[in-house]
């Protein structure tokens, strides 16, 4: 099999439909000062049978380079031979330039048979995972029985939140409806010593290329939290950030904000809201873990190999 560097606009033309958007030639475009060069790369026989865009490092070769995930572009029908076939043309074109290929791939919901196909090809050539995070989704289909889905602390923490006069809303796109929600959540992260790695600049600039949600829960007519979200896949999107501003978690805002968020995307049609990862390189946060078992999500592993 053939591996074949190409523009941006040819990989848009000629590659397979891709799982996500953040594969999408338009984002890896906007973010590539991230990274020493971008790599968009064709493998093909008589046909093409995959597509991958890599960020060059000094270190490595990375899918994804500025995302949460990565991974190759195939067809959903494309024969396990021929992925693996590609994989090992892959590895080839990495050791030749004498760099790592670094993949994380999406959590299967993103589509378990081709990510499937894909994991165990990369498995086949010899690499190794490693380190595998956990990620958390809601299924839409569930919030028609949104309370049975819920832990005995999470019900009781929703009851106490229906009793305050709490107002949703989805604001926006201007630069400044997304600030107000970005300084709630950047707030909410310091407080937690979670990183922040989007800067606001950068929010806005993405909006340009993902569809994109900004939401506030008010209270009083104080915005006290926010949500950015982004539409990711056909019928999936995912929660970048959500939080509550401090000082505000006994009056549980965010018990309230979820069931919110999750009618907001039932009602639109989506079939999954991808709440994202609850660990760090492989290490969980149990507590994060609980709260989003508690409102009802579901857990599955999102990988990351080194070939």
């Amino acid at each position: 099999m053939d591996i074949i560097r190409v523009t941006s606009q040819e990989y848009a033309k000629f590659a397979p439909a891709m799982l996500h958007i953040f594969n999408s030639t338009q984002f890896c475009e906007l973010n590539k000062d991230k990274c020493d060069a971008v790599h968009y790369l064709i493998l093909k026989d008589s046909k093409v049978r995959a597509g991958i865009i890599l960020g060059e490092r000094e270190d490595g070769l990375y899918s994804p380079f500025s995302a949460p995930f990565g991974g190759l572009s195939i067809k959903t029908d494309e024969k396990l031979e021929l992925i693996t076939n590609a994989v090992g043309t892959l590895k080839k074109y990495g050791e030749a330039l004498n760099k790592t290929i670094k993949i994380t791939l999406p959590p299967a919901i993103y589509n378990e048979t081709a990510i499937t196909k894909i994991a165990t090809a990369v498995l086949l050539t010899g690499a190794k995972i490693t380190h595998s995070d956990i990620n958390y989704h809601y299924e839409l289909s569930r919030f028609p029985n949104y309370k049975n889905h819920l832990s005995r602390n999470a019900r009781k923490n929703f009851k106490n939140a229906m009793t305050k006069d709490w107002e949703f809303a989805v604001l926006n796109n201007s630069d400044e409806s997304i600030s107000i929600a970005y300084n709630i959540i950047k707030a909410n992260r310091e407080s937690h010593g979670y990183p922040l790695r989007m800067s606001l600049q950068s929010v806005l600039d993405t909006t340009k290329v993902i569809p994109a949600d900004f939401m506030v829960l008010r209270l009083n007519g104080e915005a006290i939290a926010a949500a950015q979200v982004f539409h990711v896949a056909n019928g999936i999107a995912q929660v970048i950030y959500w939080g509550d501003a401090p000082g505000y978690s006994e009056l549980r805002p965010m018990n309230w904000f979820t069931y919110k968020i999750f009618e907001h995307y039932h009602n639109l049609g989506l079939r999954v809201l991808d709440i994202g990862p609850s660990s760090e390189k492989g290490i969980p946060s149990f507590g994060l873990c609980d709260f989003k078992e508690g409102i009802g999500c579901i857990p599955t592993l999102k990988h990351s190999f080194s070939l």
